[in-house]
C-alpha cells in the first residue's frame, strides 16, 4: 500500500509540468490500454489485512479529466489514442455501445483499434456499436468478407497529421480471435503477426510517406516485442491486451535498427492514462519520456462526462445491493486463472443449483472485474462488471470421457494463468502437472479443429449424486452439465462441447442468474472446500 501511494504522489507531480517545457517536445500521445466499459470508477479493496480500506479507480470523467490537462499544455500536437478492448459495455446498458463510444466520442479520442472483446457479441452488434463512433478504427491484420457489413467501419491504417509531421497509424489482433471471442462468419485474423505488421508498415511509410509509425496493438507482450523487433519502420507499439504495465524505464526495445523501438502500456480499466512525449530528430526519435498517471480518487471528473454518463445510465438498477458478504471476494486475473477460487465455486454452485445438473462450471476468463470486492454490500453493478459478455446459460449431457477431455483443456497451461481454466462445482479430479498437456490443431486461420494430443494430467474424476457421495465418473454414461454459452460454442477451445449433440440453450443471462441466486442466499459466507487433489490425495492448492 506504501508504494501505491508513493507511485501516486510522483506521478501526480507529473501532472504540472512547467508550460515551458511545451516547447521541447513535437509530439504527445495520451495512451489508454482496455477500458473495459469501466465508465464509472471502480472500486477495489487496498488491502487484504484492512477490508476497510477501499479505494476507487478509473472512471471515464476522470481520464478525460487528465486529456484535458495535457491538450491545454501541449496544444495542437497531442493524440489520444485507444488499444481495444473499450467494449465491454453491457454490463452498463445494451443500446448498442452508445454509452461507451458516445462517451469516447465526447472525450475527443483521434484513433483507436479493436480488442477481441468488441467480437465477444458478433460482428451484426459490433457494426451498430461502431456506427456510433466518430473516430476512426484501424485494423491491420483482419480478413472482412466483401458482404459484411465491417468492411464500412475498419481500415488497415490511416495517415494524421499534426505539427506537421505525418503519424501512421495501424492496429494488430490476436490471431486467436475465433477461438476466444465471438466474431462470427466471413472474419478472419492473418495468423502470420510479422507479415502483417511488415505490410502495413511499409505502406505507410513508402506510400503515404508517414514520418513515424504508431501501432496500436491487442496482441501480447512477447509479440509486440517480436514484431518491434522484426520491423523497424514501427516506430512505437501502444499495447493493451495483456493488462501489464511497462513502467517508464522499461519502454525502450533494442534491435538492429538506427533506433530503438518504443512499446508503452498502462494497465486495464482506465487504471492509468499513458504519457508518451516524443521529439524528433533526423527523421527519427530522438527523444522521448513515457510517464504514467493513476487515475485515483484524487482525480478530478470532468463535470460534464460525469452528467452524460449518470443520465445514460439512470433506472438501470445497477446499485441494487443482491447479498451481503461475510468476506472479500477476489476477481483478480493472477488468482482466479491459476487455482480454484470462492468466488469461482460460488458462481458454479449456484448455477449447478439452478438448473439441478450433475455438474456447472464457469471459465475463469469469464469472470471479469479483475479486482477485489471488499467484505459488505454485493451489488447489482459488482455483478455486471463480474459477468460483462451477456453471455448464456446452456445446458447439455456429455459422457464421462468427454468430461475428461473438458478437464484436461481447463488445466492445459497450467502453472501459467489461462482464461480457459474451469471453476467447477460438483466434481472432484486428480491433477498431476508433470504429465502432458492437452494440446489442439489449428487451422490456418487459427480456429481450433481438432484433439492434437489428449492430455494426461486429469484422473480420478468423482461426481456428487444425489446423497453427496462423491463417486467414480464412468467413460460411457452421460452426466448432465450447465455452462456459459460462450464454452457450449467452443470458445477458449473447448471444441468438444461445442460438437456436443445434446443442448439446451436456456436464454437467461449468467448474471442475472448470479444476481437470482445471491437474492435467495442474502448472506455470502463461502465455504471454500477444495475439489482438486495432487496425486497423494492432498488439495492441490493450499
Amino acid at each position: 500500500m506504501r508504494y501505491y501511494i508513493i507511485i501516486t504522489a510522483i506521478f501526480t507531480i507529473l501532472l504540472t509540468p512547467s508550460s515551458g517545457f511545451a516547447a521541447r517536445w513535437d509530439l504527445v500521445f495520451l495512451t489508454t490500454s482496455g477500458l473495459n466499459g469501466q465508465l464509472l470508477p471502480a472500486k477495489e479493496e487496498g488491502d487484504r489485512n484492512n477490508p476497510a480500506m477501499v479505494r476507487t479507480f478509473g472512471g471515464f470523467a476522470r481520464i478525460h479529466s487528465i486529456f484535458e490537462s495535457y491538450r491545454k499544455k501541449y496544444p495542437d500536437i497531442t493524440f489520444t489514442v485507444a488499444t481495444g478492448d473499450d467494449l465491454m459495455g453491457e454490463s452498463l446498458t445494451n443500446q448498442q455501445g452508445k454509452v461507451v463510444f458516445g462517451t469516447m466520442n465526447m472525450m475527443g479520442f483521434d484513433v483507436s483499434t479493436l480488442g477481441n472483446h468488441e467480437f465477444d457479441r458478433g460482428s451484426n452488434f459490433l457494426v451498430k456499436c461502431l456506427n456510433n463512433k466518430k473516430f476512426p478504427t484501424v485494423l491491420s491484420n483482419i480478413n472482412i468478407a466483401q458482404n459484411n457489413r465491417l468492411q464500412k467501419y475498419i481500415q488497415k491504417s490511416i495517415i494524421i497529421e499534426k505539427n506537421f509531421l505525418k503519424v501512421g497509424f495501424m492496429g494488430m489482433m490476436l490471431p486467436d480471435l475465433t477461438m476466444i471471442s465471438n466474431p462470427g462468419s466471413g472474419i478472419s485474423i492473418n495468423p502470420d503477426i510479422i507479415k502483417s505488421a511488415r505490410t502495413t508498415a511499409l505502406k505507410l511509410k513508402r506510400e503515404d510517406n508517414a514520418d513515424l509509425i504508431i501501432l496500436l496493438s491487442h496482441l501480447t507482450l512477447k509479440d509486440q516485442k517480436k514484431i518491434l523487433e522484426a520491423v523497424p519502420e514501427i516506430d512505437i507499439i501502444c499495447g493493451g491486451q495483456s493488462h501489464k504495465d511497462i513502467f517508464p524505464g522499461q519502454e525502450i526495445i533494442a534491435r538492429d535498427a538506427p533506433t530503438p523501438g518504443l512499446m508503452v502500456q498502462c494497465g486495464d480499466h482506465g487504471r492509468y492514462v499513458g504519457i508518451l512525449k516524443i521529439k524528433m530528430a533526423n527523421d527519427a526519435i530522438g527523444e522521448h519520456e513515457w510517464t504514467m498517471i493513476p487515475i485515483t480518487d484524487q482525480t478530478k471528473p470532468k463535470k460534464e462526462i460525469l452528467d452524460y454518463i449518470n443520465s445514460q445510465l439512470e433506472g438501470k438498477n445497477s446499485h441494487q445491493i443482491v447479498a451481503t458478504s461475510k468476506i472479500a471476494l477476489d476477481t483478480k486475473v493472477g488468482f482466479i486463472r491459476t487455482r480454484t477460487a470462492p468466488i469461482g465455486q460460488l458462481v458454479s454452485s449456484i448455477i449447478r443449483d439452478k438448473f439441478k445438473t450433475d455438474i456447472a462450471f464457469q471459465n475463469s476468463g469469464g469472470i471479469r472485474g479483475d479486482n477485489i470486492i471488499p467484505a459488505g454490500p454485493v451489488n447489482g453493478e459488482d455483478i455486471n462488471a463480474m459477468f460483462p459478455f451477456g453471455n448464456t446459460v446452456t445446458v447439455l449431457k456429455v459422457t464421462g470421457k468427454t468430461i475428461k477431455q473438458i478437464l484436461e483443456r481447463s488445466v492445459h497451461k497450467l502453472p501459467e494463468p489461462s482464461g480457459a481454466f474451469l471453476q467447477t462445482s460438483g466434481l472432484h479430479y486428480t491433477l498431476d502437472l508433470k504429465k502432458t498437456p492437452q494440446s489442439l490443431e489449428i487451422n490456418s486461420i487459427g480456429k481450433p479443429v481438432k484433439i492434437k494430443v489428449p492430455g494426461s494430467r486429469i484422473s480420478n474424476i468423482k461426481i456428487k449424486d444425489e446423497s453427496g457421495k462423491f463417486r467414480k465418473i464412468k467413460p460411457d454414461q452421460k452426466y448432465s452439465i450447465a455452462t456459459n454459452s460462450y464454452l457450449t460454442r467452443g470458445g477458449d477451445g473447448y471444441i468438444m462441447l461445442g460438437k456436443s449433440p445434446e443442448k439446451v440453450e436456456t436464454f437467461i443471462k449468467v448474471r442475472d442468474v448470479i444476481k437470482s441466486g445471491l437474492l435467495d442466499m442474502k448472506e455470502v459466507n463461502i465455504n471454500s472446500k477444495p475439489n482438486i487433489f495432487d496425486t497423494a490425495g492432498q488439495p492441490f492448492f493450499e
